[in-house]
């Protein structure tokens, strides 16, 4: 083989030619999985009960009950009691706030049958709140659906 003679150069020319096109394309189809993957794994994430974090939590819905005084069951003592009512929905808000004759009514009855004694301890507010918001739950209307009340929030509490 002399110099003059081009043909195994050429030949060996091309083989690291075509090895490099091969590495080159190996490497681009790996690329390409490799972006693949990702963007799955970005667009899709890998905890199903994960939350979007730009959703933020409903807002509270409050129905105020103006304060009242009741006469206490079995001595002259006397409750003056305010509170917030946190409904589910601005629908309940509305229904109670159209009923609210009724309501007090149903505070009235409800609080007048308690005793002084059990009203004046936490864990008796605890019962007490309990009490109103099973009672304030119950159907205004004939055939109608109770009250999404969550919880009974007292503004005013004194037992004199």
């Amino acid at each position: 083989m002399t110099r003059s003679d081009p043909l195994p150069y050429l030949q060996h020319q091309r083989g690291a030619a075509r090895t490099f096109l091969l590495v080159g394309i190996a490497m681009l189809v790996l690329l390409l999985a490799a972006g693949g993957a990702a963007a799955f794994y970005f667009m899709h994430g890998t905890d199903e009960n994960a939350k979007p974090a730009d959703v933020p939590p409903p807002e509270p819905t409050f129905v105020t009950v103006d304060p009242m005084t009741v006469n206490i069951s079995g001595d002259a003592r006397v409750l003056y009691i305010g509170l917030s009512l946190n409904v589910a929905d601005a629908q309940t808000a509305k229904t109670l706030e159209s009923h609210m004759p009724e309501v007090r009514n149903r505070m009235l009855i409800t609080l007048s049958d308690q005793s002084a004694d059990r009203m004046t301890t936490a864990e008796g507010k605890r019962k007490i709140a309990g009490t109103l918001r099973e009672t304030l739950r119950k159907p205004y209307n004939d055939g109608g659906k109770p009250m999404a009340i969550n919880n009974v929030l007292f503004t005013h509490f004194i037992v004199q």
